[in-house]
């Protein structure tokens, strides 16, 4: 599925696609993954897309539909679906099928509802500057960056363990493999990131997936990364403790090693570590971690540079290192600030 494909459809065109309709009726991880990524890129197709999963649904709770047109659209679907490759002996009309589905649903209900509860996937959101540790079903745990979500799975008894992770987490993976020549399916843990996947047995390591790129840092063990290339395609690599690498779908990776691992997981305390860093670099995480809103009364100020690491426990204080350290002038009003030049 392309997502580009979304970005001007219309009620009556999500009604009738397959993939939407199949998403709304019988969600699995990777599709809710991918309709999350749907509304990240294009957030005015929200209203509508919410707008036809309540219609999809609605047959769960009434047996009338207010707008006939639709109604007709998304039941020929649904019945399309749910007779896959059946000979009907007998034709129903609309009502007739809704209030029989309607009788087969409330017979059901009890064993439809626990199917949903141990089926639904998981999601954990955070808001901006809120941090949240996860414990998944295995043990292994996830400490969530501001403004991040991480979707899993119950069912890890039969599959591999999976998770979908969009913003930040440093992970703590709890290693149950003891063959490693023999890996089985529910040994592996796999993280999805846009533009790559990372496999590992039992490690520690932090990922930043945001704008379409994904940073991974490993702290200790060793993980393996699955990427496109945009020259030869299809890539993998294995990383050591102190790699970190930086890509963008079918982008040439970037890899280089970090002195002190640890300090990538600084974050995780609250804690804000740049070193060399641009205030493009700083307003960056400003906007995606803590909601800010930066300007610039002139573009070449996002490309100056504080010299060093700076180490602040707050949005306060990093304000005050750049007011003291590069020559600007910083206004503030609530989650908005401006950048202006330093008059002489």
């Amino acid at each position: 599925m392309q997502i580009a494909k979304y970005s001007n459809y219309t009620l009556p065109d999500f009604l009738e696609d397959d993939d939407f309709l199949r998403f709304v009726i019988n969600p699995s991880l990777n599709d809710t993954f991918f309709w999350q990524q749907v509304v990240a890129a294009y957030p005015q197709q929200k209203e509508i897309i919410a707008e036809a999963s309540k219609i999809i649904t609605a047959y769960r709770k009434q047996d009338v539909f207010t707008n006939e047109e639709n109604q007709s659209k998304v039941w020929l679907r649904i019945e399309s679906s749910l007779q896959k490759g059946e000979v009907k002996t007998k034709i129903f009309t609309l009502n007739r099928f809704l209030r029989v589905a309607a009788m087969l649903l409330l017979i059901s209900s009890i064993g439809i509802a626990l199917w949903l509860i141990k089926g639904r996937p998981n999601e954990i959101d955070t808001t901006y500057g809120e941090l949240s540790t996860v414990t998944l079903p295995d043990g292994s745990t996830v400490v969530l960056n501001g403004n991040s979500k991480l979707t899993y799975s119950n069912n890890w008894d039969k599959n591999s363990r999976e998770v979908w992770i969009s913003g930040e987490g440093l992970f703590n993976v709890k290693h149950i493999n003891k063959d490693p020549s023999h890996i089985k399916p529910s040994e592996r843990f796999i993280v999805h990131c846009p533009d790559m996947d990372i496999e590992v047995l039992g490690t520690t390591f932090n990922v930043r997936s945001r704008h379409n790129k994904t940073n991974v840092g490993l702290v200790q063990g060793k993980i393996r990364l699955d990427y496109v290339d945009a020259a030869s395609g299809k890539q993998s690599i294995i990383m050591k403790p102190g790699d970190y690498v930086q890509h963008a779908y079918k982008k040439a990776l970037t890899r280089m090693i970090l002195p002190v691992p640890e300090k990538i997981t600084k974050w995780t305390k609250h804690q804000l570590l740049f070193n060399d860093a641009t205030l493009a670099q700083i307003s960056e995480i400003m906007t995606d971690d803590y909601g800010y809103h930066v300007d610039f009364s002139s573009p070449d100020l996002a490309n100056l540079k504080i010299e060093g690491e700076i180490s602040v426990p707050n949005v306060d204080e990093l304000i005050e290192t750049i007011s003291t350290t590069l020559p600007v002038k910083i206004i503030r009003t609530d989650k908005n600030i401006t950048i202006t030049k330093l008059n002489p």
